[in-house]
């Protein structure tokens, strides 16, 4: 496939992706993210692609595959956020298994906590992994402010984790 036929079928294949990111994730940011990156990944396979292929059947998968990234991504975070509280190796087998969901439930409500803007930027920074220079440039926010807002958005999860991992 050309990029100029790519081209005109990307606006029949975006809101393919975009709806399959809004029915996994639930919301438009998430939702945009996983078309954005599935039409970059079609983009430097296009002049490997089949025309005669179903490009939106291609494009849902591909969405799908995205979608199971970016959540296994967000869990990978969470349990190094998780291992490094509890130290040691103290807890073994099922033990193990029940005190790591505990502890997950309690980083979830933590992060619920946080205004939508705060887990909005630790995502982009923590989860994604953008530097304060690309977040600055993606939401309009001066660079200064945006380490210093992810800076207290972090202090302020360490704390909430603290006082629900001691209950």
């Amino acid at each position: 496939m050309s990029p100029k036929e790519f081209e005109n079928i990307v606006p029949a294949l975006r809101p393919l992706m975009v709806k399959v990111g809004r029915d996994f994730f639930g919301n438009d940011a998430d939702a945009d993210d996983v078309a954005q990156e599935g039409l970059i990944r079609l983009w430097r396979y296009c002049e490997r692609l089949d025309t005669r292929r179903n490009m939106e059947a291609l494009a849902v998968k591909v969405a799908k595959n995205i979608c199971v990234e970016i959540y296994r991504r967000r869990n990978t975070m969470t349990v190094t956020l998780q291992s490094g509280m509890e130290g040691d190796e103290t807890y073994a087998g099922a033990d193990a298994d029940i005190e790591a969901g505990e502890t997950q439930q309690k980083i979830d409500e933590a992060m619920e906590r946080l205004s939508p803007r705060e887990r909005e930027l630790l995502r982009k920074r923590h989860i994604e992994g953008h530097t304060a220079e690309e977040i600055a440039t993606e939401t309009g926010i001066p660079k200064p402010s945006v380490k210093s807002m992810i800076s207290m958005a972090r202090k302020k999860l360490i704390k909430e984790l603290q006082n629900k991992l001691q209950t």
